[in-house]
Order: structure tokens, then C-alpha cells, then sequence
């Protein structure tokens, strides 16, 4: 029996594993003291250098694309000292063969566009090889993008306290 209910689009599947991903960051800044911004979504970003305290907020509006529509990032993490410009995380989880890599070169041109310090989290081994070689040589915090990281690489970057 094949239900639509019962079948999963590639799409729905890369939401799922995407949102595990997300899952993933968020258990780990709640484990480093960070707690959930509640308040209106785009508020948060132009309100971000004022915001107290580690806080983090999923899916806020975070500027313009470069083709000048609303843009919405993963995860915007907020502190003062440690990021006082706030962070920008961006999670992508390719977990077979696909188009994620044609993305990269999109998201990399909206991080320098928001002018915001940004890390991109890769995982999943579904991604060339060579993409994500790419993507990790366009790292320079002069265009904002400071890290690109597998999960384990971002957990290693925990443990010596990057999140503060």
C-alpha cells in the first residue's frame, strides 16, 4: 500500500533531516546557557545588539537576499560578548546525492551581503567532496563567513568554547 500519506518527498525528507540538524545546534546551545528569544521574528535581528543575556532564535528574517527578498537564516545567536554583532547559523544536511551543493555559492554571497559573522554547518555525506572543499576556502571573516563545520568539527569548536 503506497498512500500519499504514507510516502515522504525528497523535499519533506531534507526538511526532516535538516530540522535534525537545527535540533542538533539548538540542544547544544541550550547546554551552553542559551535560552529561546520570545518576541516577534524580524524584530529580533534589528534588535540584536540591544538583546541581553545568551539567547538564540530559529528561522528570524535576517536582511535581503542578494536578489532583494526577505532572507531567513536557521539560527541567530545572541551575545554581547561574545558575538556582538550576533551569529548567524546556517544548517545543511545532505544526506544522498543532490542539488545542496549548486546552493553554496547563493548562501556564501548572502552571508557577505548581511554583513553578519556566520558559520555554516555541513553534514550528512550526501555533498561532493570537492563542494565542500569550496565551501570551507571561502571562509574569511572580512566577508563574514568565520567557519564552515561538520558536526563533529562544530562540537570540537564547543568544547573549546566557542560559544562562550
Amino acid at each position: 500500500m503506497n498512500s500519499s500519506s504514507e510516502t515522504t518527498s525528497g523535499g519533506a525528507r531534507a526538511d526532516k533531516t535538516g530540522n535534525s540538524l537545527e535540533n542538533f545546534v539548538e540542544d547544544i546551545l541550550i547546554r551552553n546557557g542559551y535560552t529561546e528569544f520570545v518576541g516577534p521574528k524580524k524584530q529580533v535581528f534589528i534588535g540584536r545588539h540591544m538583546t541581553g543575556g545568551k539567547q538564540y532564535a530559529k528561522q528570524p528574517w535576517c536582511g535581503q537576499t542578494i536578489y532583494g527578498t526577505d532572507r531567513r537564516c536557521d539560527l541567530l545567536v545572541m551575545n554581547k560578548e561574545q558575538f556582538p554583532d550576533g551569529l548567524i547559523i546556517e544548517c545543511k544536511w545532505q544526506e544522498s546525492t543532490g542539488s545542496v551543493d549548486e546552493k553554496y555559492p547563493f548562501l556564501v554571497h548572502n552571508i557577505a551581503k548581511t554583513g553578519v559573522p556566520s558559520i555554516i554547518l555541513i553534514d550528512g555525506q550526501g555533498y561532493k567532496r570537492q563542494a565542500l572543499e569550496w565551501l570551507k576556502a571561502q571562509v574569511a571573516p572580512e566577508r563574514f563567513l568565520i567557519g564552515v563545520y561538520t558536526m563533529q568539527e562544530f562540537q570540537k569548536q564547543i568544547n573549546k568554547g566557542f560559544l562562550g
